[in-house]
């Protein structure tokens, strides 16, 4: 019930997100391999959650009813208690090792590669009032942000587009209204601005002193041919299989380079196996540690296992993003940062056990 439960709620942003582009012109094949591909990943953090909701829910209520109390009376020690759910727990441990580490990352690159296969209906569908919307399929550097949005009808629309003959130098255009349509048989949008605001900033993001005003511009984007969608998009870490990163990880020790984009997708690589590794034993940690906080709790509220569970929980999974920023900074501790909260959990649940007993 709990994994039922909290994969539900972990998808409900997915769920709005794709009931919205359904409502917005999105094919339901697009949409449907959209949230198809989200799912493993949700399960991966699901399953651990789950099973440390469940820990504390059900050893608080044995405690709190006097349960434990009466098998540690007949003899049973609180190893012997605990031992079934956690050959459970290491059971899930190795299904969560096989998910994270196969399931998820093509997942993941799966999602990448509906995007890259994207038509204009699907990248109408992308824009969204309230968020800036960055996506390959609008070309390079361009992004879009809208205020409101009434079907095809814009208004507060802000584009911002790289100039073609100055590096890093971009062009702003800002129109209180927009309207949005699809041209040359589907592969081109349209977008026709009014009351159009244009400003130039250089790469060091000056604002040129000229601004150019006009009171209607049509702006076109020219969404991938057929070919160029078809085609493979590149692997980032998180979209390769444990395997591949390894042997990413050994042909670098073999051929050193310098290339900073190189030597920091290999941190990433590196951040990313002990991540996944990490991920799949939180099911062992979490029953580890969430039955004897359970047993301690002595109360049969529920609220109170579950403001534990999140407690655990995000003090673990801090840990997580904490190395995936320094990771962005190329540090070389970043995948021990990772994996501290593995060794915590086991040595304060060791720990718990033993004066529990």
């Amino acid at each position: 019930m709990a994994l039922v439960v909290l994969s539900f709620v972990m998808s409900v942003g997915l769920i709005f997100k794709a009931v919205s582009l359904i409502s917005r012109g999105a094919s339901t094949e697009i949409v449907l391999r959209f949230i198809w591909g989200g799912f493993p990943f949700t399960l991966s953090y699901s399953i651990p959650i789950s099973l440390l909701v469940c820990s504390l829910l059900v050893f608080g209520r044995l405690s709190s009813d006097s349960e434990i109390m009466a098998m540690r009376a007949c003899g049973v020690s609180l190893f012997n208690i605990m031992r079934v759910p956690l050959l459970i727990s290491l059971l899930l441990s190795i299904f969560c090792l096989y998910l994270n580490n196969n399931v998820s990352p093509e997942s993941s690159y799966s999602r990448k590669t509906n995007r890259n296969a994207i038509g204009v209906n699907e990248v109408a569908a992308m824009i969204e009032p309230g968020k800036t919307i960055t996506s390959e399929s609008f070309g390079t550097g361009v992004s879009i942000f809208v205020k409101e949005r009434k079907g095809n009808n814009l208004s507060d629309v802000r584009i911002v587009e790289p100039l073609e003959n100055e590096s890093s130098a971009y062009r702003e255009l800002t129109a209180k209204k927009a309207i949005m349509k699809a041209e040359e048989n589907n592969s081109v949008l349209r977008i026709d601005l009014y009351d159009v605001v244009i400003n130039t900033y250089s790469a060091a993001g000056t604002k040129d002193m000229t601004s150019v005003v006009a009171a209607s511009l049509p702006f076109q984007m020219s969404i991938r041919d057929e070919k160029s969608r078809n085609a493979a998009p590149t692997r980032r870490p998180k979209d390769k299989p444990s395997w591949q990163l390894s042997a990413d990880l050994t042909l670098s020790k073999l051929f050193p380079t310098d290339d900073q984009n190189k030597l920091k997708n290999l941190v990433r690589s590196r951040v990313e196996i002990y991540s996944r590794i990490v991920l799949a034993f939180s099911c062992f940690c979490f029953v580890l540690i969430g039955i004897p906080l359970g047993i301690k709790q002595h109360r049969k509220e529920s609220y109170v296992g579950l403001g534990l569970s999140l407690a655990v929980a995000g003090i673990f999974y801090l840990f997580a993003i904490l190395g995936e920023s320094l990771a962005k900074h190329q540090s070389e501790f970043a995948h021990i940062i990772v994996i501290i909260p593995l060794f915590l959990c086991i040595g304060l649940g060791v720990y718990l056990i033993k004066r529990g007993n």
